[in-house]
């Protein structure tokens, strides 16, 4: 056995480099799906490296985690790209030859004579379809992949280019083509009939999306975004006729955009509005509110401001749920600038407010309004007896009700609880402590309540006393010191000391 003089250790080829063609990376990689990529990389890696395990499919399989299948599509591809040879023999066995891309394209020159030769008649077709447009070489060569790498079969390719040539022009780019092909192929759409059935389809959504776009002063073929957006409406049940209605709306902008009139028509589909006449009349119900917003923003000192979609769901909710006339709205604005408070959410809340106190019209608004004017004009006077100075809250009107309200306190009674609560630190709490004794008691006139602090004050100077004597008591209580017995002769002796001092 003839043993090799030099050969590479087994760890070599771990630390080795694979060379790569910056042609390749130019001129081919940049355009090619990316596991085909992966496939040659890893092929050209094994071309270095002839006689290791791992130059097989089912190794090639195993290390890329891709299917057989995938991997042979892979070397057909770039066997169709001319810079290698992909061989397949009757019994299934697979050989793959790397070429040098220079030497094939300075020298030989790209072979793609024996691929465009086997789709001869369908090159033919083709070229009928593009009619004075000629396709390049490589044009042809992505064209062919979506036959042999999507699956599509010859005469559903010419079905697809004849109709997007037909609605696009004979310019359209291939590029384009390609997304469509990987559509439809993913789709499914893989027969004459589903193809045509598609196309019945799309032409239809495809006149539509053209007359759409020239309303909207859009003069150029429809992108496929645009396409998608229009079945979508038709697939909501939007027609040509109210989805052309719907644009009324979008005048109110500069641009006009599918995206702005998208969501012009979600919102409608939202409230159940798709019919011609439905949409007339969403429309001109939003051109009152329009107009009714308007007039909303100038009562609020607001100008020259388009109304806001959220602005315009706040009145909706006002009129719709709340009940509220525009009357009423008006006036509520008219009160926020009073207060200070011009803000559209400061508003919604006053209105909120009112409604949760059954308050349905401007009459019932303004006499609350009056009834909450006395009641902080009394709240004022009770702060006062007690000897605070500030503004009313609402805590303060919250007590106050409950007084007034749920325990039937009169405003005399709830005046000397105040006068009471004179120097406490809540005065506001310390009342309603008070207030809540005299309510637990039933007590409700002034000469009761004033007995009843009386009796108070009595009780609280007799504790007082009490715990003064208590107090005294402990200091002069001498039988807790102690104590020593004295004899007569000592008792003579100390006075002695005394009158001897």
């Amino acid at each position: 056995m003839h043993l090799s003089l030099c050969k590479f250790s087994e760890s070599f080829k771990i630390f080795d480099i694979t060379p790569v063609e910056n042609l390749f990376i130019q001129e081919f990689m940049l355009k090619a799906p990316g596991d085909f990529v992966k496939v040659y990389l890893y092929g050209l890696m094994q071309c270095y490296l002839p006689n290791t395990t791992e130059n097989s499919l089912e190794a090639f399989s195993h290390a890329l985690e891709m299917d057989k299948s995938t991997i042979e599509n892979a070397f057909r591809y770039w066997d169709r790209q001319g810079i290698l040879y992909f061989h397949k023999d009757f019994d299934g066995n697979i050989s793959v030859e790397y070429y040098n891309i220079k030497d094939v394209l300075y020298n030989k020159g790209l072979d793609s004579e024996k691929t465009m030769y086997k789709y001869r008649d369908f090159n033919q077709n083709l070229q009928k379809i593009f009619d004075t447009r000629l396709l390049s070489p490589q044009e042809y060569l992505r064209i062919y992949d979506w036959i042999e790498v999507l699956g599509l079969p010859m005469e559903v390719v010419l079905m697809m280019v004849q109709f997007y040539v037909s609605r696009m022009g004979k310019k359209v780019r291939i590029n384009y083509l390609d997304k469509v092909a990987a559509t439809w192929a993913k789709e499914g759409i893989n027969t004459m009939q589903k193809a045509e059935e598609y196309i019945q389809a799309n032409d239809e959504s495809f006149k539509g999306t053209i007359t759409v776009l020239k309303y909207l002063g859009i003069h150029r073929s429809p992108s496929q975004a645009e396409l998608d957006l229009y079945k979508k409406w038709k697939n909501w049940g939007f027609s040509l006729d109210s989805i052309l209605l719907a644009c009324r709306e979008t005048t109110k902008v500069q641009s006009p955009t599918f995206a702005y009139l998208d969501r012009i028509l979600a919102n409608m589909y939202s409230k159940g509005a798709i019919t011609v006449q439905e949409v007339k009349q969403y429309l001109d119900m939003q051109d009152d509110s329009y107009a009714r917003i308007k007039e909303v923003y100038f009562q609020l000192g607001y100008k020259n401001t388009a109304p806001a979609p959220a602005h315009l769901s706040m009145y909706e909710k006002w009129t719709k749920e709340y009940k509220l006339d525009h009357d009423m709205i008006l006036f509520g604005c008219k009160q926020c600038v009073l207060n200070k408070t011009t803000s559209f959410e400061s508003l919604d809340d006053l209105l909120s407010e009112w409604v949760s106190r059954k308050l349905a019209s401007v009459s019932e608004v303004k006499e609350y309004l009056e009834e909450k004017k006395a009641m902080d004009n009394e709240i004022k006077a009770v702060l006062d007896r007690a000897g605070e100075s500030r503004s009313v809250t609402d805590k303060d009107r919250r007590f106050y009700e409950q007084w007034t309200e749920d325990w039937k306190k009169s405003f005399e009674v709830i005046l000397l609880a105040a006068e009471y609560s004179m120097g406490a630190n809540d005065v506001i709490l310390y009342m309603n402590q008070i207030l809540k004794d005299w309510h637990d008691k039933g007590i409700n006139s002034v000469p009761e309540a004033r007995k009843d602090h009386e009796r108070f004050l009595q009780a609280k100077e007799l504790m007082g006393s009490a715990d003064r004597e208590k107090g005294l008591k402990k200091q002069l209580d001498f039988n807790k010191f102690p104590q020593h017995e004295y004899t007569e002769e000592e008792l003579e002796s100390l006075f002695e000391n005394l009158e001897e001092q």
